[in-house]
């Protein structure tokens, strides 16, 4: 991703968050040689940035946010092979797309701040970038842990959906994290459940209840509304 990974920061650079099952998050610095011939002949340079952040419990989910509350797309090039031609349908596709670009001169013009959402088995925090404060904290659960955590878009906003062991489905605004539904759906019973449960867009979830079935619900009522 394109973001801040130091307090000191100007303008977001390429880097990549880490977190592990301890709750802590690291930010690595990638260094990208500049495009063209010198981005393929030179090496990647990555070290640490030294901003550790930790929350309880593994961490789960992490995205990033614009200053709007708009989720920011991952950055990213097309792979290209250059030893073989390509057709002509390929080529008209690659031109209509515009791809976001990593490279460090397209980050310099970018100097707008950004919000970090974290969320782990226990709690989520969003956190002010370049800053590093936490603006807002919710945790979770205290007495169960967050088996799926996913940042989806509901009624034309973004949301924190969480699914936790003891069957309940919370879902939190972005970027305060204000608690907007937290309803009793299944325990886990099963640990293909808890393997294969995951959030989509529009207030929907999937999960396998079988190696053969797909499981498909709804907590939003106005895409139960708009199915029926």
């Amino acid at each position: 991703c394109e973001t801040f990974t130091r307090k000191a920061d100007t303008s977001p650079s390429p880097c990549l968050w880490v977190g592990t099952t301890l709750g802590t998050v690291l930010v690595i610095v990638l260094n990208l040689p500049p495009g063209g011939e010198q981005r393929l002949l030179q090496p990647v340079i990555v070290s640490p940035s030294g901003t550790i952040l930790r929350l309880k419990g593994a961490i789960l989910r992490m995205a990033f946010l614009d200053t709007t509350g708009s989720l920011v797309p991952p950055a990213h090039e097309p792979w290209r092979e250059h030893n073989v031609p390509e057709d002509k349908d390929e080529k008209d596709k690659s031109k209509k797309r515009r791809p976001v670009s990593v490279s460090p001169s397209s980050s310099q013009e970018i100097s707008e701040n950004q919000y970090a959402v974290i969320c782990s088995e226990k709690q989520a925090k969003v956190i002010s970038l370049p800053s590093q404060n936490c603006i807002y904290k919710q945790n979770i659960t205290e007495t169960s842990f967050v088996l799926r955590g996913d940042i989806v878009s509901l009624s034309n906003s973004i949301c924190l959906a969480c699914f936790c062991a003891n069957g309940h489905i919370m879902t939190f605004s972005l970027p305060s994290l204000r608690p907007l539904l937290d309803v009793y759906y299944l325990p886990l019973t099963n640990m293909r459940i808890a393997r294969t449960f995951c959030f989509t867009n529009n207030g929907q979830a999937l999960y396998l209840v079988s190696p053969t079935e797909i499981q498909r619900l709804t907590y939003s009522q106005e895409t139960c509304e708009n199915l029926q």
